[in-house]
């Protein structure tokens, strides 16, 4: 049984998407990190992010730790 007064934990999560890149001054992709109890709330959270931004296609949104794991499963494959 859990405890009514556990605290939740913020998780990171990574936007990623396709847009204008003022630095640039080109279309590049680019990333971002948000802080979220939830995916759901990350959701809310990369959406609101995401209307301040010209962007082509959807973003994407994943659990940065699972982001992380992928990108070593790549490096060992490149490496291979």
């Amino acid at each position: 049984m859990v405890p009514l007064n556990k605290q939740k934990k913020l998780k990171k999560y990574i936007c990623q998407y396709y847009g204008w890149i003022a630095s640039y001054g080109d279309w590049d992709c680019d990333d971002f990190i948000i802080m979220a109890y939830d995916k759901t709330e990350a959701t809310a959270k990369m959406k609101d992010a995401m209307r301040r931004r010209l962007t082509k296609g959807k973003p994407h949104l994943m659990l940065l730790s699972t982001y992380n794991a992928k990108m070593k499963a790549f490096e060992k494959k490149q490496n291979e």
